[in-house]
């Protein structure tokens, strides 16, 4: 199982994408409202601020001096320009506008936190009386502030909701792909005929449909030539392999030199060894084809054992190992519905890894105990400074090279067996000792 980070997945790379393009998008947009909100209230309040000008200077006269009063929060200066081109200040409020300048060019400022404007008019006698309004320019700053307070949160509400749609419309986008992969993972070695359904679409999904079901087509033809080459080779490799047992026991028998029979006693361990393979090499080849086909009858599981003990007495000995068969008094019935053939591949797999893997002088002992619903088969050797993965162990064309060469299929195998007869094959190392412990049920096989 793949552990997932939401920040890799691409629902969170389309929904980052399109939030920060949105979010881009809303701030120069909000960028441009502002400025035409911020200048179009600016010349409103221009103009009303000119209206309440030409109002009090239309109200204004000069020699006699009548001047007209501003409104609350307003500040007025009346002046005029002598013959000498001095300004004459006719009337001023108090407060900040005594250091306001007037804006000649433009008729508008807004310093000293006052926002004014400028304005002349002819009098009678030709000269012009000029007035410089004011008022302060806290209203003018705290709507603009309101102006942009709420540009930005609309500008954040909209990016949220965007990014929120965004998220849930990538749900929806890749609602197919998902789909596809949960079709994919039903798929494995044993079910290579199923295909993914293929929704005439016409994009790139129903592409990627198609390229996966003839990926899997190429792999399925690929493993049938595999199966078939497994299943020729051993079958040829029978009758030679055969033909060398027989041959190499007559000359055993024939002989009575020690270094001869020596000699063809190996030969006759590396035959067995052989033949072992191609059996091995026969069930894969059935594995992966159809699966295990089981051939159940009540097998005793005592002489099984017992036979395999006695198989393997000449490999104890050369090994110096010693072996112990204990039954458990608690059972009741050693007698189970099984395929013998194959339960006794794994019996002799599991007895020979036990004895191959100990050291010398060790000792390797079988013990069949009462479980629940059926009996446990605990094999048990003893290590020494080995370390022994044993994760890896049970997977198909893997060993331990350190101790000995080999197919890489037995402890997969049995998996496999077992398994089928509906039991289970647990593998552990604890205080220097290996234990591979088989659980098989006395009820009928799961195949």
């Amino acid at each position: 199982m793949i552990n997932r980070h939401f920040y890799k997945g691409i629902r969170f790379k389309i929904t980052l994408v399109f939030s920060v393009v949105f979010l881009l998008i809303n701030i120069v947009l909000s960028s441009f409202t502002y400025r035409y909100f911020r200048n179009t209230y600016l010349n409103n309040y221009n103009k009303y601020l000119f209206n309440r000008a030409k109002t009090i200077l239309s109200r204004t006269e000069i020699n006699p001096d009548l001047i007209a009063l501003p409104d609350s929060g307003e500040s007025i200066r009346i002046f005029y320009h002598n013959n000498e081109g001095r300004a004459v200040t006719v009337f001023q409020s108090p407060g900040p506008i005594a250091q306001v300048q007037v804006p000649y060019l433009h008729g508008v400022t807004d310093t000293l936190e006052q926002h004014g404007v400028y304005l002349e008019r002819e009098n009678y006698d030709g000269r012009p009386v000029e007035i410089l309004l004011t008022v302060p320019n806290k209203y003018i700053v705290a709507r603009l502030r309101h102006l942009s307070l709420m540009l930005l949160l609309t500008t954040l509400a909209s990016v949220l909701a965007g990014s929120v749609a965004s998220y849930f419309a990538s749900m929806w986008l890749l609602k197919p792909i998902r789909n596809l992969a949960r079709q994919a993972a039903d798929i494995n070695t044993n079910r290579l005929d199923k295909r993914l359904r293929i929704r005439p679409t016409h994009d790139e999904l129903q592409q990627l449909a198609e390229t996966i079901n003839d990926m899997l087509g190429r792999i399925a033809h690929e493993q049938e030539i595999q199966n078939n080459f497994f299943a020729a080779a051993s079958h040829e490799l029978r009758t030679p392999l055969a033909i060398l047992q027989a041959e190499t026991e007559l000359r055993l028998h024939q002989t009575n030199e020690l270094a001869e029979r020596q000699l063809f006693n190996s030969q006759l361990t590396e035959i067995r060894r052989l033949q072992q393979v191609v059996e091995q090499f026969l069930l894969v080849s059935q594995l992966k084809h159809k699966g295990l086909v089981l051939n159940t009858h009540p097998t005793d599981l005592s002489d099984q054992l017992m036979t395999v003990f006695a198989r393997n007495a000449p490999l104890a000995q050369t090994q110096q190992t010693q072996t112990l068969l204990n039954f458990s008094n608690e059972v009741n019935s050693f007698v189970l519905d099984a395929d013998a053939d194959k339960l006794d591949v794994v019996w002799q797999n599991l007895f020979q890894n036990a004895i191959k893997h100990s050291p010398k002088g060790a000792t390797v002992s079988v013990e069949v105990l009462p479980a629940e619903n059926g009996l446990s088969v605990v094999f048990t050797n003893e290590t020494g400074s080995q370390q022994l993965p044993v994760d890896q162990l049970i997977n198909a064309f893997t060993t331990n090279r350190s101790v000995t060469s080999g197919s890489g299929l037995g402890l997969w195998l049995c998996r496999q067996i077992v398994e089928a007869h509906g039991g289970r094959l647990d593998l552990s190392v604890a205080g220097g000792k290996f234990l591979a412990e088989v659980v098989l049920p006395v009820h009928q096989p799961l195949r």
